[in-house]
């Protein structure tokens, strides 16, 4: 995940970013205002973050959907579908049965992916996420995870989860283009709990700590990390973990997946980022898997990567994919607040 541009080039943009930041308060000041929201007619979880890039929303918005789903709820995720071509939508990218009823290209990876590993988990994606959650309860969710969501003002939440990188909370400190900030640091006070995620075990990260409670004291604040947990294939079936891999992904965070191989304890034979949601091609593809052959390799790369690799002709075949899941040091304050929402034992 990127903090902003270059210190230089950061440096000149604080004028766009002061035009931003007005733009900003004037907005969540429009929405502050009684009546601006627009309430479901279900709970509504939020989880978002404060910057672009990853900060590791997907396997937390999976881990929510699973454990309601063990509970006896019926969750459905509304999402943007960030990488798609859906519009506003709605679009229904999985019922309460079955996997994903169209492709990631359609839906975004991040959807699809979700609606591949949470099976019974109602999935609908579109700009107009208030038309979203409507959708999502006609066709039966009793309860609407909004992925993505804290700036998405216009539909009413219950809960506000906010994820921050345990290292770099808040990037360079300043808001878009000049920093990777979406919001200003103060607007943690509309959370409701917050995750510090992909920290190293057993470090406390007390000074990112003591920054976030600043700016949202006596806000819940829980730690968590993403751990890689084996190779799954196209069909998201655990297969055996290689001895060595040509790997490569189109993700916000390439270095995350390079530290998941190896605490996989894989030997990388080479390995090769792309930008962010990157559409790939037949022809690179083939070039990676060339690669793979002549390193005697598995070639790999993220399930989300996979989402948009299906869609080639014989695009997934003989490709490996890293499950990630999170883990929490302490998930108790996240779950009591879901938990109580939901009407579900804690």
């Amino acid at each position: 995940m990127s903090d902003g541009p270059h210190p230089l080039l950061s440096a000149a943009l604080r004028g766009p970013a002061w035009v931003y930041g007005k733009a900003v308060a004037r907005r969540n000041r429009r929405y502050g205002r009684p009546g601006a929201v627009t309430r479901a007619e279900l709970p509504v979880i939020s989880v978002g973050n404060l910057t672009v890039g990853g900060t590791g929303k997907t396997p937390i918005v999976a881990w929510i959907a699973r454990r309601l789903s063990a509970a006896g709820r019926r969750p459905a995720i509304v999402s943007r579908g960030y990488g798609g071509n859906a519009g506003r939508g709605p679009l229904v990218v999985a019922g309460s049965t079955g996997g994903p009823r169209v492709e990631a290209a359609r839906c975004g990876d991040e959807p699809w992916l979700l609606a591949r590993t949470l099976a019974g988990t109602i999935v609908v994606v579109g700009a107009d996420r208030v038309a979203g959650a409507a959708e999502a309860r006609r066709i039966g969710a009793e309860l609407i995870l909004l992925d993505d969501g804290f700036q998405h003002r216009r539909l009413a939440r219950d809960l506000d989860v906010v994820l921050l990188d345990a290292v770099r909370p808040f990037g360079n400190g300043r808001l878009l283009p000049a920093g990777s900030l979406r919001e200003p640091p103060d607007s943690l006070g509309r959370a409701d709990v917050v995750v510090l995620t992909r920290a190293v075990p057993g470090e406390r990260h007390e000074e990112s700590c003591r920054r976030i409670a600043r700016h949202a004291p006596g806000t819940p604040l829980l730690r968590s990390t993403h751990r890689a947990t084996g190779f799954v294939d196209a069909d998201g079936a655990a297969m055996p973990t290689p001895d060595r891999v040509v790997a490569f992904c189109g993700i916000a965070r390439p270095a995350s997946f390079r530290a998941s191989l190896d605490a996989l304890g894989v030997a990388v034979a080479a390995f090769e980022p792309f930008r962010d949601h990157h559409p790939y091609t037949v022809a690179e593809l083939g070039r990676l898997r060339r690669r793979a052959e002549a390193e005697g390799a598995v070639l790999v790369t993220t399930e989300k990567d996979m989402a948009r690799l299906i869609a080639l002709p014989d695009g997934a075949h003989a490709v490996a994919a890293v499950r990630i899941e999170v883990e929490f040091d302490d998930d108790t304050p996240l779950w009591r607040a879901v938990a109580d929402l939901a009407k579900v034992p804690r």
